[in-house]
């Protein structure tokens, strides 16, 4: 696959907060691109450590590089401001401590023009150390294409749900955010967006090719379980309104049973993780009964049914019928 001698401008949003040992890593894989008409843009959300002269560093040597410092707001924040600061037409977000193949530009974009997309999707494999080798998959075997309509249902395929729902692994038309933004001051921020973005979205293409190396962190955010983590609810709340109000009668379906199994999920991680959280778990139980007893408009597989049916009348047994099926499984 040839690098082509000008593509479109890619702008490459890049927030940046604490992880100083993690970023020339990122950064040297940002720059060493075969894709090279890039736009990047470093956020640097109010770091006290090295990275703000790391991400100075790279900007005074590549002038293909931009440093925004701002104030300490949040990924969301950096992210957004990296949306409005972005000159190219076409957008991409990597998380500062994670490491892009050399071609992670290149294959997304060229499968993006070729299937007149305004999404493109590879895919990822984990990593434990930033400059951990790992064997080169970026060949591909498998491409496909769907409708933005059609995408929204790999959210709730096991295969398909994280490469679907994350932001960073793709390419943008910058135009779908025109209105959209990711919200401040919350977790699981993607799950508030990419439903909305599909949404927007004619066409999404996806490739199997492995491109984008995700960083394992002891002690990051997604690594321990807090009370903040329930802002996965408000997220889903929104996507069910969002499907009922487009009249998407079987994804409706689909995220309402999701809704209420992460309603499930989040009760017991608090038995197990905040024991103490007595509040939370009685909210939980209390929102589980009223969406599903009270205002669920939706009918369950016959499984699902007596899934919910017995969470409501014992949990106990519930979490032992539960524990014991996926031991099975």
């Amino acid at each position: 696959m040839g690098q082509p001698e000008q593509g479109e401008l890619i702008s490459v949003i890049v927030p940046v907060y604490h992880i100083e040992p993690y970023l020339r890593g990122c950064l040297d894989s940002i720059a060493g691109q075969t894709y090279k008409n890039l736009d990047v843009i470093l956020i640097d959300d109010g770091s006290d450590d090295g990275c703000p002269a790391i991400c100075d560093e790279y900007a005074a040597r590549d002038s293909r590089f931009r440093v925004i410092h701002q104030e300490n707001r949040g990924l969301s924040a950096a992210r957004n401001r990296g949306i409005e600061e972005a000159w190219g037409d076409i957008l991409t977000f990597v998380d500062g401590d994670d490491r892009l193949h050399p071609r992670f530009c290149d294959i997304l974009y060229r499968r993006m023009t070729e299937a007149g997309a305004d999404v493109a999707v590879g895919n990822y494999d984990f990593i434990h150390r930033i400059d951990e080798e790992k064997e080169d998959r970026s060949q591909e075997q498998k491409v496909f294409v769907r409708t933005g309509y059609e995408a929204q249902f790999l959210f709730y395929d096991g295969a398909m749900c994280i490469r679907n729902g994350v932001a960073w692994l793709k390419l943008y038309r910058k135009a779908l955010f025109e209105n959209i933004r990711f919200p401040e001051g919350k977790i699981h921020e993607d799950t508030f967006v990419m439903p909305f973005i599909y949404d927007l979205a004619k066409t999404v293409v996806y490739t199997d090719a492995v491109i984008y190396y995700y960083l394992v962190r002891l002690g990051s955010i997604t690594g321990t379980y807090h009370l903040k983590r329930l802002d996965q609810l408000e997220a889903q709340e929104g996507i069910i309104r969002l499907y009922r109000e487009r009249g998407y009668r079987e994804l409706y379906r689909k995220a309402y049973e999701s809704y209420l199994h992460a309603i499930r999920n989040h009760y017991y991680d608090i038995k197990k993780y905040l024991p103490k959280e007595k509040s939370a778990l009685k909210e939980l139980d209390q929102k589980f009964r009223k969406k599903y007893k009270e205002e669920c408009d939706v009918t369950f597989s016959r499984a699902s049914e007596l899934e919910f049916r017995l969470f409501c009348l014992c949990k106990p047994l519930y979490y032992a019928v539960w524990k014991l099926w996926l031991k099975l499984k």
